[in-house]
C-alpha cells in the first residue's frame, strides 16, 4: 500500500509540494494540491479529507501553518484520525459525523514554511 503522508518543511521555493507531485508521479499516486488560508475552514477540510481518504488519492495541504490556530488544532486532529485508520487498517474513519469508508492508499503531505518575520500570517504548529 501507498499510503501515509509525510510533512516536508522548509522556505519558500525550495520545492517541497513538486517533491511530493513527483513522489506521487513516480508511484501512480493522484496528488490533489490545495493551498491553505485563513479563508479555509475546518468542516472544509473535513470534506477534502473525506474524498482523498475515500478515493485513495494523496492531498497535499500546502503552507499549512497558514490556517489559524483553532484549525489547525481541530484539522490536526482529522488528520490524526485519518493516519490512526490508515495504520490500524481499519475499514473506516469517523469525519464531520459520518463513517467514512478508508482507502488504505489516502495519503496527506502538508507543506510548511517556517514560521518567522520573513514568512508573515503562518503559524506555529500546537504542540
Amino acid at each position: 500500500k501507498l499510503g501515509f503522508g509525510g510533512n516536508p518543511i522548509g522556505p519558500a521555493g525550495t520545492g517541497k509540494t513538486e517533491s511530493v507531485k513527483a513522489l506521487g508521479a513516480a508511484l501512480g499516486r493522484h496528488v490533489l494540491v490545495f493551498n491553505c488560508d485563513e479563508g479555509i475552514d475546518t468542516s472544509s477540510m473535513g470534506r477534502m479529507f473525506i474524498g482523498i481518504v475515500s478515493s485513495g488519492a494523496w492531498g497535499c495541504f500546502d503552507e499549512f501553518n497558514r490556517l489559524s490556530q483553532d484549525q489547525l488544532s481541530a484539522v490536526s486532529n482529522q488528520i490524526h484520525m485519518i493516519l490512526v485508520a490508515i495504520k490500524e487498517k481499519n475499514d473506516s474513519v469517523h469525519l464531520l459525523g459520518n463513517d467514512v469508508k478508508v482507502n488504505a492508499n489516502a495519503g496527506i503531505f502538508v507543506t510548511l514554511n517556517p514560521a518567522s518575520k520573513d514568512y508573515k500570517g503562518r503559524s506555529e504548529l500546537p504542540a
